[in-house]
């Protein structure tokens, strides 16, 4: 539920040192909307964004916040039950096919450093049980959808050998877990990855893996985009050292398995018998590469 202005608007006013009103209010949508936003214009000439939301969101704002090096994220400026306060972030959503900002990647890149084998407090843990939950309900949305064939894949992934195997040995770290371009505001100021939400401690990749896929209208299997080589260059400088080839390839695996999964409820829900059934496919194909790659581990 949004809280009456005073709530928020007299800290702000406190922490700004002056008197503050209410000018404008418009709802938003895109990335700062996935809980109901408005953006609020205010008489000192700014405006902000109050947002609808859970305490991941709020945990994950908190945790991004002490992320040093040069990083664009959402900037929050009080929070409450349900709700968050950030600054408003001018700009656009990224045009269709145009490349996402180096910003973004940046910015993902030093956030999975910082978090790299800690969990900040208040996000969940991707874990075999998180990975079961994840299974069983994209299944109950491809039955409900009248996937039953899919449904009967997923629903065998959830106790999947390869996928907690994996889980297990890979380092996890704060993700954004929903970083589609949709999220993606740029502005003068830069590009911006928005609506924390879903936030979770996973494997780094996962983030990595759903901001380079293909368009979300074709074939699940359709090209990727290529990941900047900004992304890998910032995370291996902020840890000190590359990571493994072979444990990258371990990871990128295993999130395009995760992802997929992950967006078969909307896909079952709001997409065509065809993007399902592509979905499926890709996910099936990083399960078996993911097997390939940790029974090559095992040999070596």
């Amino acid at each position: 539920m949004t809280p009456a202005d005073d709530v928020w608007l007299r800290p702000l006013a406190r922490r700004r040192r002056r008197d503050l009103a209410v000018r404008a209010r418009t709802p938003l949508t895109g990335g700062y909307a996935s809980g109901g936003a408005e953006r609020i214009d205010l008489d000192d000439g700014t405006a902000v964004v109050l947002k609808r939301t859970g305490a991941v969101e709020t945990a994950a704002l908190r945790a991004v916040a002490v992320v040093n090096g040069p990083v664009r994220l959402p900037r929050m400026l009080g929070s409450g039950d349900g709700w968050v306060l950030l600054d408003h972030e001018p700009g656009a959503p990224l045009p269709v096919g145009a490349p996402v900002p180096d910003d973004v990647w940046r910015t993902l890149a030093l956030v999975h450093a910082h978090w790299r084998r800690n969990r900040p407090r208040g996000v969940p843990v991707v874990d075999d049980a998180w990975w079961a939950r994840l299974c069983g309900h994209a299944a109950e949305r491809l039955t409900a959808a009248g996937h039953d064939t899919a449904a009967a894949s997923v629903v065998a992934w959830a106790g999947d050998d390869r996928a907690r195997t994996a889980l297990r040995a890979l380092p996890r770290t704060l993700c954004h877990g929903d970083a589609h371009r949709g999220n993606v505001v740029a502005g003068p100021a830069g590009a911006v990855l928005l609506d924390w939400g879903n936030a979770r401690v996973a494997v780094g990749s996962l983030d990595v893996v759903v901001l380079a896929a293909p368009p979300a209208g074709g074939p699940a299997d359709a090209p990727s985009a290529p990941v900047p080589a900004v992304y890998r260059e910032t995370l291996h400088s902020a840890l000190g050292a590359p990571d493994p080839p072979a444990m990258v390839a371990v990871e990128t695996a295993w999130a395009r398995a995760a992802a997929h999964v992950q967006y078969l409820p909307f896909a079952a829900d709001h997409q065509d018998p065809d993007r399902v059934t592509s979905m499926v496919r890709v996910a099936a194909a990083a399960l078996d590469e993911l097997g390939a790659l940790l029974a090559e581990a095992r040999r070596g």
